[in-house]
């Protein structure tokens, strides 16, 4: 049988449930932070598969063996990055049904600020009927959701459902059945006119920084932007100018270019920003097994996965 690590920090919760949906397949699982000499594990050695979110120093350099690393979520860039994976390693990425999360979470911030909830709140605690807080009107406003794969088209169809008129951005144009697609280039001519920009994109060269100043200089005082993609494609400083000077009226963030977010980092007490803990779009086995599991046939098969990334678009 061929042996698959998991080196990660809830090997407990994915052991058991990679070992139940592919019994064929020898499974254990570690993680430096539980036990630091873990990883010396002679077992670790003769694995040819790693199911893994960030790779350890040193880890593939004790498994010679590897063939495959089953990256623990969607985003591939930290792998891609990491000088110790050989070009010859398939990585293989997952979703789940992170774009059913992350449609809730970009539904959920957008209704509870067209609802003004906050606003409902605070007129609750001083016992205030306050009649003239009628909740926007939706019908018809432009969401921009930047980033058109299985992410996205859960985001565009749940906005769709909320009245909006939904245009999707992508990195090559292409025809689609359900959603006018455009360019990525082309979304600042977009941004004048929108109610919502939503950020779901993964992290390639074309994507690092792509919300700067130039862009958000397109923006205005009634423009959300949420980002559930990389913090790395947002530009800090340019979005919280933008914040201050109108070119932005809120920002709903769930990741950030270094996690945890800093104790010191402006974010933290913007009344623009709200920041979530990554939390958008949770790594689970019951949504992500069945992403998975083709390739843990193939796996224990000894035959080749297939959906390896390419590394040349970064995805």
């Amino acid at each position: 049988m061929r042996k698959l690590a998991v080196v990660h920090h809830r090997h407990a919760e994915w052991v058991p449930a990679i070992a139940e949906a592919e019994p064929r397949i020898l499974v254990r699982g570690w993680h430096p932070k539980d036990d630091p000499g873990a990883l010396s594990d002679p077992w670790i050695a003769d694995a040819e598969g790693l199911f893994v979110w960030r790779v350890p120093p040193g880890l593939v350099e004790r498994m010679p063996a590897l063939t495959w690393i089953q990256n623990g979520g969607a985003g591939v860039d930290h792998l891609l990055a990491d000088p110790s994976i050989p070009a010859r390693i398939a990585i293989t990425r997952a979703d789940g049904q992170f774009g059913l999360w992350m449609a809730r979470y970009v539904a959920a911030h957008l209704l509870a600020e067209t609802q003004r909830l906050d606003e409902c709140r605070r007129a609750q605690d001083e016992r205030t009927w306050a009649s003239p807080l009628l909740p926007e009107d939706l019908t018809g406003r432009q969401a921009l959701v930047f980033g058109f794969g299985r992410i996205g088209r859960p985001i565009a169809r749940a906005l769709r459902e909320l009245g909006m008129e939904v245009h999707g951005f992508v990195r090559n144009v292409r025809e689609d059945p359900e959603f006018p697609l455009h360019a990525q280039a082309s979304l600042r001519e977009f941004l004048p006119l929108a109610r919502l920009l939503v950020l779901c994109a993964p992290l390639t060269d074309g994507t690092r920084g792509f919300v700067d100043a130039r862009l958000l200089a397109n923006g205005h005082a009634g423009l959300t932007l949420v980002n559930v993609a990389r913090g790395e494609q947002v530009v800090t400083g340019d979005l919280l100018a933008a914040l201050e000077n109108g070119r932005l009226g809120r920002a709903v963030l769930d990741v950030f270019p270094s996690e945890p977010l800093p104790p010191d980092s402006p974010l933290w007490n913007h009344p623009g920003v709200a920041v979530t803990p990554h939390h958008s779009g949770p790594s689970r086995p019951r949504a992500m097994i069945p992403d998975i599991l083709p390739n843990l046939r193939r796996f224990a098969e000894g035959r080749p996965v297939e959906g390896a990334v390419d590394r040349g678009r970064g995805y």
